[in-house]
């Protein structure tokens, strides 16, 4: 958990409002073959999925690292349309480092969008 939150904090320093933990590593049911699955928002986010990801891989990190980048406009509107990312971080979601107003702001929206 350690180089998580280490990975976490050089995520801030690149520009991200915060980085949470879902997956298996944040439920608990992780087995040595899981990989760490990370939301990372960055407002300044833009072009595809894939160009965002490249900023905040990490090649040396000691477990498959998996990032997912967005704005936090864009989980707002993932909350509201009640995706499953969104629902992973409301239900088992750990915030590794940032703002934890993000995290509350998340959850409001997901649990206040109609089933």
């Amino acid at each position: 958990m350690s180089a998580l939150r280490r990975y976490a904090r050089e995520a801030l320093a690149k520009g991200a409002r915060a980085v949470i933990l879902i997956g298996s590593l944040a439920r608990g049911d992780y087995t040595a073959f899981s990989d760490a699955d990370v939301v990372v928002i960055d407002d300044s986010a833009s072009g595809s999925q894939h160009d965002r990801i490249l900023k905040y891989m990490e090649p040396r990190f000691p477990v498959d690292l998996e990032p997912r980048v967005y704005t936090t406009a864009e989980v707002l509107r993932m909350a509201r349309n009640r995706s499953r990312i969104v629902e992973e971080i409301v239900r088992y979601g750990k915030l590794l480092a940032g703002d934890e107003l993000v995290l509350e702001e998340v959850r409001k929206a997901y649990l206040s969008s109609p089933r």
